[in-house]
Parts: C-alpha cells; sequence; structure tokens
C-alpha cells in the first residue's frame, strides 16, 4: 500500500503518524510546499521574538526517520489524477499513490480595497514566509496596519507590538474578535491592548491603500476619510481554502473539500482532513468548515485510520469552540456566544477578574463564555455538544462539574 498526504500542517502530520501506528510496512510519503514542520498557531510569537523557527515545530526530533515517512519537502501538487492515481508536481513529477489524503489548509484572502493588491509591503499572515517578512519589515518601520480583528489579526498585532512597532487595528465589525467574543469580553481584551500601545478603530472599513512614489504602503485610507498612517500592513480577513489541485476533479467541492464522516471525499480512496476539508456534522445539516487546530489533528487521524482499512467515525465534529490568551488574559467559549432573541435565557457573573456568561433555551445550554478563570470549563462545552438537559440544575448552573453528571449502571461501571 502506498499512502500519499498532501500537506505537512497539524492534519497531515497527525495522519502520517497514525499511519504509521497501523501500518507498520507500506509507504507513506508527506508532499509540502513548507520545508519545515511549524505550528500556524504560533507564527505570532516568532514576529515578536520569542521563539525562532525551530522552537515553531511541533513533531519530535527525527520524526521522519523514526516513523519511516519520505517528505517531499518544497514541492507543489498542482494537480491531482483521480483516474490515473497519480499526483503531478509542479516540477513535472508524477507521484502514484494507492489511498490520498488532501490536507493542503488554506491561504490568506485579500478582499477588493482599493490599490491593495498594487502596493508593496502588504503581507498576509498564513506560513511561515509570512512571518518572517513581517517580522524582517518590521525592524525596519515605526508603524504598522492590520486590516482586521480575528484571532490571526489580534496575534499580529501583538507580535508587532513586542517588536516596538505602533500598530493600529482596523475592523469593520463593532468590536475586536467579533466571532469569537461577545461585546464584554471584547471590551476587556480591548483595554489590554490599548494599554500595551495598540491603537484599535472598530466599526470602520478600508477605503483605499496609499502608497508614495516606490510603491511602498504609507498608509490606509478608511471608507469615512480618516487616514492611518502605516509602511507595512497585514491583512487578515480571513481564509481560502487551498482546493486548485482538484479544480480539474470530479471531487466534490462547496466552500471547501466536502467530506463524510468518515473523512472520505465522494471519490474512492481519496479523503481531506483541516482547513481545507468541510464537514457535514451529524447534529447539523450544514456544511461547516472547521479550521480548529486540535480539530484537523482529530480529522487527519480519523482520515488515516480509514485509509488503512480501520473504519472510524469522526466522532466529535464540535467547531464552535474557540479559545484564546492575550496578554495573559484567557477565555474559551463554546457554540453560541450572543443572542437577541427573547426566546433565549442569558446568565451573567462578572468581577474585576472574571467574566462568565451562559446562553440557555429550553432548559439546554446554547453557549458559554469564561473568561479570566477557566479551569473547570471543559463541562460546559460538553453540555453545548451534546444538547444535555439542565432543568434540575438551574440552581447551580455557574457551578457545575463532571461529576454532576455521572451515573453508575447496573454493573457498577460509571457512564456520562
Amino acid at each position: 500500500m502506498k499512502y500519499v498526504i498532501v500537506g505537512a500542517s497539524a492534519a497531515g502530520i497527525s495522519a502520517a503518524k497514525k499511519l504509521r501506528e497501523l501500518d507498520d510496512d507500506s509507504e507513506i510519503t508527506i508532499i509540502s510546499k513548507d520545508t519545515k514542520v511549524y505550528s500556524r498557531c504560533m507564527l505570532h510569537y516568532l514576529i515578536g521574538g520569542q521563539r525562532d523557527v525551530d522552537q515553531l515545530n511541533f513533531t519530535p526530533k527525527d520524526f521522519f526517520i523514526e516513523n519511516k515517512i519520505n517528505w517531499f519537502k518544497g514541492k507543489t501538487v498542482t494537480s491531482v489524477l483521480p483516474n490515473q492515481k497519480s499526483l503531478l508536481l509542479e516540477s513535472g513529477e508524477n507521484i502514484n499513490y494507492d489511498k490520498l489524503l488532501l490536507a493542503t489548509g488554506a491561504s490568506s484572502f485579500f478582499p477588493p480595497i482599493d490599490n491593495l493588491a498594487e502596493t508593496e509591503d502588504i503581507y498576509g499572515l498564513r506560513n511561515l514566509g509570512d512571518a518572517l517578512e513581517i517580522k524582517e519589515k518590521a525592524e525596519e518601520v515605526q508603524q504598522a496596519i492590520v486590516i482586521g480583528a480575528g484571532l490571526v489579526g489580534v496575534d499580529a498585532a501583538i507580535g508587532l507590538a513586542e517588536q516596538g512597532v505602533k500598530v493600529t487595528i482596523v475592523e469593520m465589525a463593532d468590536r475586536i474578535l467579533p466571532l469569537q467574543l461577545d461585546a464584554k469580553a471584547a471590551s476587556r481584551y480591548q483595554a489590554r491592548f490599548e494599554d500595551k500601545g495598540i491603537e484599535i478603530v472598530t466599526g470602520a472599513r478600508a477605503n483605499k491603500v496609499l502608497a508614495d512614489a516606490n510603491n511602498s504602503v504609507k498608509g490606509l485610507e478608511l471608507a469615512d476619510g480618516q487616514i492611518i498612517d502605516g509602511n507595512l500592513i497585514v491583512v487578515a480577513t480571513g481564509v481560502r481554502p487551498n482546493i486548485d489541485l482538484i479544480k480539474e476533479t470530479e471531487v466534490k467541492v462547496d466552500q471547501g473539500i466536502v467530506v463524510d464522516e468518515y473523512q472520505q471525499t465522494n471519490l474512492d480512496d481519496i479523503y481531506a482532513a483541516g482547513d481545507v476539508a468541510q464537514s457535514k456534522e451529524s447534529f447539523s445539516q450544514e456544511l461547516t468548515l472547521t479550521p480548529i487546530w486540535p480539530l484537523a489533528i482529530k480529522q487527519g487521524e480519523v482520515a488515516a485510520s480509514n485509509m488503512a482499512g480501520v473504519t472510524t467515525k469522526l466522532s466529535d465534529n464540535f467547531a464552535y469552540q474557540n479559545s484564546m490568551r492575550f496578554l495573559g488574559l484567557s477565555t474559551i467559549t463554546y457554540g453560541l456566544i450572543d443572542t437577541d432573541d427573547d426566546n433565549y435565557q442569558v446568565l451573567l457573573v462578572e468581577d474585576k477578574d472574571n467574566y462568565r456568561k451562559l446562553i440557555l433555551q429550553d432548559d439546554k445550554l446554547k453557549g458559554a463564555i469564561f473568561q479570566g478563570e477557566i479551569d473547570g470549563s471543559g463541562v460546559y462545552g460538553r453540555l453545548v455538544k451534546d444538547e444535555i438537559g439542565l432543568s434540575d440544575k438551574l440552581d447551580n448552573l455557574f457551578n457545575l462539574s463532571y461529576a454532576d453528571f455521572f451515573k453508575e449502571n447496573k454493573d457498577g461501571v460509571f457512564s456520562y
């Protein structure tokens, strides 16, 4: 059996590891544009100087040798040829496979802002090359602009600020981290960012990138006419799955490559996992992109199991979870973060150091935010995901633990 994996990030690496655990003899090959293994979640540490490139590696030393994995690094796959069960590389090489996993990830999406594509010193933050270029440029400039205040944008801003660069974040929504946090939780972070010297402009739309005579960026014009100075712009406005390599095939694509609960595409022997994959969750009929690092690892393992003939379903595809820690403040959220619907009940507990919020409907937890002290919050994620009724626990909702939901069966075994 010849297994081929395209992509060497969370999903691809976890799949390769699982394949070797299940199959000690078959050939395993990883093909990637990257020449190093690194965590995208830690790229801002490279920008800020807290880690070097080697410290971004999340695999053990000699991982490829010990697991007998062939790594074709610095190689780009241009086409998948399902009828021939082969891959065409940019170099002209052909690589045959018996089972194929596409873990190609996603690329930064640049919105249609006037003069954005034509101007120098504009960067996404998606891969190691982006981070290295941003870090190098940050050593030359005093002011930078980050467009987009999601997780990537905030990471970029903090990394740049650590380099002594004055940073302005521009966000269209009314708050930073709008997909992850409600207004209160976001405001707590915003106060910390501003104390660190990061300026935040919300409710603002970027209109035009301003450039000097050398076509280098010198600022950003907003829709209201405001001018923000800066000689470096990081665009953090979303991603697009890397699906060009299958565009001439019959592999089903919606927003990403559509997979079932086995991580298999609509074609035999082709699987997908990670940012490029789009799953149809067992508890929802909506197709959902799931770019969460732990979930990408889990998807890679499930895909590998099925590639090796061990039938395995993705039992937990709960995508509505976010965890973060910025400037010493931790937050974890599950499910809904806000609602204007009177059909929901919202409970709040807040003090100087902590903020907790629960959203209920029909005695079931639909969302939760824990900011500050997050120990013990895991049970609330389980309650949201499994839609467990809480009618007999409504008087103690902020003090629940797993112990409140375990029961002893007749055979003496505890179950959830």
